[in-house]
């Protein structure tokens, strides 16, 4: 019979393993949509974007949310690019975040809603990604120049709380 430490150590190994190879491709088609929209090739992009997002990747689902807000290859819709950094923000993906925090300063395709801009905006925040970083810091300050104290706790409260939900791919 095998010792427990060994078997853990040959499970995780064969994940690891695993995991690899099955992100390879996410990868790769990750960057090939994101060469084809920084070209301005946006079907293709968008087509690319969509299948990674349908299993869950949260870059694609952030690039998806970016065509949508800024009508790339797509008809411009504030709820529906909303509704893509949502589903990135929630995994963890910090332009997600940052972008989803800052629709809602302005109520732009969600209710416009400071406690939860500040919040969103925390969060990005946390990554401490260079530029992000201090765009959202910027952005939840001004938030706050407009909220009550006890908004601006209840807000932090949240922020300090959240935790990233996983996904079936996550690759940025």
């Amino acid at each position: 019979m095998m010792r427990q430490p060994a078997y853990i150590a040959m499970i995780s190994s064969l994940l690891l393993g695993l995991s690899c190879l099955l992100s390879q491709p996410a990868a790769a088609d990750f960057y090939s949509a994101v060469v084809a929209y920084d070209h301005g090739k946006f079907n293709p992009a968008h087509r690319e974007f969509l299948s990674l997002a349908e299993r869950g990747h949260a870059g694609a689902e952030f690039m998806l949310g970016a065509m949508r807000f800024y009508g790339k290859g797509v008809q411009r819709n504030d709820a529906l690019a909303a509704v893509w950094f949502h589903k990135s923000a929630i995994k963890g993906n910090p332009s997600g975040q940052l972008a989803f925090g800052s629709l809602h300063i302005r109520g732009l395709g969600v209710r416009q809603d400071l406690v939860k801009a500040y919040g969103w905006l925390t969060v990005a925040a946390h990554h401490a990604v260079p530029g992000l970083q201090q765009q959202a810091i910027a952005l939840r300050d001004e938030a706050a120049r407009l909220m009550r104290p006890d908004e601006i706790t209840d807000a932090q409260r949240w922020a300090s709380g959240f935790k990233a939900r996983g996904s079936g791919l996550t690759l940025e």
